[in-house]
């Protein structure tokens, strides 16, 4: 994956409802072309940013044994832009989880505003069936990043 649309997890409650934090900055290649001179994130990212936060939930909510894949976007609304200098809050609740399905509400705020919400719908499947296993070691490496975990330094 090249974007990430998604910084920080900052609340996580494995099983119900998780909580990441993306900053937008100026700097992202996306405001060469939407839109010069009035800068706005498409609400492609919104929703990216949205779903990495719920696979996050996910993995952590089945311990690593599943991942999941987006499948569905339902009643996707866009109410309000997000621009540089603005730190978007995303946030997940899971509605059901199963064996296969996972279906999670989801909303992006700034400013305590309603700019982006949506129902998401993942597969569940083996992280061998999405990620090659030469790739598995930065997969967790992202998650851990995401989660805040990093390797202890060693003082030699």
């Amino acid at each position: 994956m090249r974007h990430y649309w998604l910084d920080r997890i900052v609340h996580l409650e494995p099983g119900v409802r998780a909580t990441g934090i993306k900053a937008v900055a100026l700097a992202q290649d996306e405001f060469e072309a939407h839109f010069p001179g009035n800068p706005v994130l498409p609400g492609v990212y919104l929703l990216e940013g949205l779903a990495q936060t719920a696979g996050v939930l996910i993995e952590q909510t089945v311990e690593g044994r599943l991942l999941g894949l987006l499948t569905t976007v339902e009643r996707a609304r866009f109410h309000a832009f997000a621009r540089p200098g603005d730190q978007i809050r995303l946030e997940v609740e899971i509605e059901s989880l199963d064996a296969s399905i996972a279906r999670v509400r989801a909303t992006a705020t700034v400013a305590d505003r309603s700019i982006a919400s949506a129902r998401l719908t993942f597969k569940l499947v083996p992280p061998d069936q999405l990620i090659p296993p030469v790739y598995l070691p930065f997969w967790r490496q992202t998650m851990d990043t995401w989660l805040g975990r990093y390797p202890e330094l060693s003082s030699e």
